[in-house]
Parts: structure tokens; C-alpha cells; sequence
């Protein structure tokens, strides 16, 4: 009887070793592996926001792997994410091309205990953990307002290009200005008549821009969240000869528009540092993984290099640290 009661005992105190194991268990706080896809490699944009995250994984103590196909096609981001869930990273970051077309695999990910942060442009909610997001919409959407409003005071037609009607931020920001056009005292100038797709690539941007000065006689102002776009449409106006007749704008790299800056053909552009963007996202992911950031609505992600950055619904990470390029500062920037 003794023998069965220590038995039972020694059973007991074992179970609830096993169950407190875990609890008891120090949390890991670096050494995480991470895997990172843009919406494509090789545009200078993208390849600063890969440089800022591997910067940020080499000083956690973490490894980053920056991959994704050469071109924006859905179904081979789709491909790249499989491969990582494969690999069985700690974490995934990406810049989503479609938001709802990479949710399933990112779904899957998330299952098998991989944090999911987004950046740049965002996925489903369900689909990630966390997004970075470089600019609120909303603020994104009146930082390239208040670029047209100094390109065209006076006001008038505004047409849009983005990358296509699945882009979670372009339509998004779109739909932000085109509200702010018929509702804000300052920017009831501008009237939207026009919204085309080129699917962030430059040819087909210059063609677009091409054709909406064609269709639109009266156009003012043509607005890209590409960055691929929106240098695109400057390049289209100067080619065409309607330079002081028709701005671009809209976000693009100080590099890309430098030229039609300085010559005067253009007069402003906006965006923001991709390098420290991408330092703060793989930062949010690490510190997701290290337990030491919960993306709750409220809660803010210190990054001591960066800054402190606030939480919003649906765990968005708003980084918000806008710049506007002119020709009289668009040469203190070198990217």
C-alpha cells in the first residue's frame, strides 16, 4: 500500500513537471531566423527596406533572408511564402501584393507558429500578426494632397494611377483623397476624374499617364502611391510637352525624381526613409518573438534608433514619419 501511494505520488509530482516545463522555461530573446519578401527584388526601394531589416536582425542577434521574384505576379509571392513556411522560419515579413491572395498560405504559417508581420503594403488581418505601416492611409492620403496643392494651388482635375484595384494601400489612399476632395475646404479644389492601373511597372505607367492627358484635356494633377508610377507620369509630361500644364505626384525615391525637381518641370513628392522602414519592421517582428511587444491597440514599439511608434486597430504599426522633396531639399537625400 506504502509502494502504491509513492508510485502514485512520484506520478503526480512528475505530471506537474512536465506541465510547468514550458511555463518555466526561459523565453528566447535572439537567435531568431527571419525571412523577408517584397513585392519584388531588385527596385531600390524594396532593396533599402531589405538593407534596414537586415541591419536591425544583425544587431538583435537574429539572421534575415531576403528573397522574392524579380516581378510583382501574385502567384509567385504566393510561391516564395510556401518556400519559407517550408524552411520553418520564427518569423515573415512581407509587402504584400494582393492582401487576400497570400492570406491562406500566411494563415498556414501563423498555424504553425511563425509571427507574421507585414509592411509597405498589408495582407488580410487574419493572415499576420502585426503591420508596419509607413504612413496611416489617411495620412498618406493628405501628404500627397498637400504635394498637389503646391504643384496646383489654383486646383483642378486630379487623376490617379495605382497598381492595381487588390492593393490594399493604393485603394486605400485613393479612396481617402477622393473623400477629402469632396468634404476638406483646402483640398474641395481638386475634382478626381480618372483612376487607371499599370501594375507598378514604369512602361506601362509612362502609357497610362500618356493617355489620361490625352483623355483628360483639362488634367492638373496625376497622383501615384507607386513609386514606380509617380516618376513615370513626371517623365510622361516632360516627353509630351506638357510640362506647366500637368504635375505629377505622389510617393517616389528622391533618386528617381531629382531631375524634374531640380530642372522645375516638377515641384513636389513625398515619401519616406525605406531603409528605417524595413529596420522597424524586422525590429516589431523580433520583438514579437522575444515576448517583449504585444501589437494590441495602444501599445507602443520602442525601437531605440527609430523612435517609439503607436499601435493602432488591427495591430497596425504606423511608423508615420513623412518627407516632402522639393527642389530646394530634395538633394539632402541619397536614396
Amino acid at each position: 500500500m506504502k509502494m502504491k501511494l509513492l508510485a502514485t505520488l512520484g506520478a503526480a509530482v512528475l505530471a506537474v513537471g512536465l506541465a510547468a516545463g514550458p511555463a518555466l522555461a526561459q523565453q528566447k530573446t535572439s537567435g531568431f531566423k527571419l525571412m523577408m519578401t517584397p513585392k519584388w527584388t531588385g527596385f531600390p526601394y524594396f532593396e533599402l527596406t531589405g538593407e534596414g531589416a537586415k541591419a536591425a536582425a544583425t544587431e538583435l542577434g537574429d539572421t534575415l533572408i531576403y528573397a522574392g521574384a524579380d516581378h510583382a505576379e501574385v502567384s509567385l509571392q504566393v510561391e516564395t511564402l510556401q518556400n519559407f513556411v517550408t524552411q520553418k522560419p520564427d518569423g515573415i515579413i512581407l509587402a504584400a501584393i494582393d492582401g487576400n491572395a497570400v492570406a491562406p498560405v500566411l494563415k498556414q504559417a501563423r498555424a504553425k507558429g511563425i509571427v507574421v508581420g507585414t509592411y509597405d503594403a498589408d495582407a488580410a488581418v487574419a493572415g499576420r500578426d502585426m503591420f508596419v505601416n509607413q504612413l496611416s492611409y489617411e495620412q498618406a492620403a493628405r501628404v500627397m494632397l498637400d504635394a498637389a496643392l503646391i504643384d496646383a494651388p489654383e486646383g483642378g482635375e486630379i487623376a490617379f494611377i495605382a497598381a492595381s484595384p487588390t492593393s490594399p494601400n493604393h485603394v486605400a489612399h485613393m479612396k481617402i483623397m477622393t473623400e477629402l476632395s469632396k468634404t476638406e475646404a483646402k483640398y474641395k479644389v481638386f475634382s478626381v476624374v480618372d483612376t487607371q492601373y499599370a501594375g507598378d511597372d514604369d512602361a506601362k505607367s509612362y502609357d497610362v499617364a500618356v493617355n489620361l492627358m490625352q483623355a483628360h484635356p483639362k488634367l492638373k494633377v496625376i497622383i501615384s502611391s507607386s513609386a514606380v508610377s509617380a516618376p513615370a507620369a513626371a517623365r510622361a509630361i516632360e516627353a509630351t510637352g506638357h510640362v506647366g500644364k500637368v504635375w505629377a505626384t505622389g510617393f517616389a525615391l528622391p533618386s528617381a525624381i531629382k531631375r524634374y525637381l531640380e530642372n522645375g518641370s516638377q515641384k513636389a513628392f513625398a515619401f519616406w526613409d525605406p531603409w528605417e522602414l524595413g529596420y522597424v519592421a524586422a525590429y516589431a517582428v523580433h520583438q514579437k518573438l522575444a515576448g517583449k511587444f504585444d501589437p494590441k491597440e495602444g501599445a507602443v514599439l520602442d525601437v531605440p534608433k527609430a523612435g517609439k511608434f503607436k499601435t493602432f486597430k488591427d495591430a497596425e504599426v504606423v511608423y508615420g514619419k513623412p518627407l516632402i522633396f522639393t527642389k530646394e531639399t530634395v538633394g539632402k537625400y541619397n536614396f
